[in-house]
């Protein structure tokens, strides 16, 4: 009878012991998900700075463009 009840204890500290590698293992997964989720930027800020002016010169150009198309037609 006691080998029967050493033999559920070591079943039953097995299970426990693969919940908790599987645990492990998702916690380990998320944590380096979580590192990869992460934003760098890869713009300086003087890059933005240029970035806008380039889409308001756009824009501006744009709007010329429209007015030139209007007075000659």
């Amino acid at each position: 009878m006691e080998s029967d009840d050493f033999r559920d204890i070591v079943e039953e500290c097995n299970v426990i012991l693969d919940e908790s590698l599987d645990i492990l293992s998702d916690i380990e997964f998320e944590a380096n998900s979580e590192k990869e989720d992460i934003v760098k930027p890869t713009m300086t800020r003087n890059d933005l700075v240029d970035m806008a002016h380039d889409v308001a010169d756009s824009v501006r150009i744009k709007k010329a463009e429209s007015s030139f198309a209007r007075r000659h037609f």
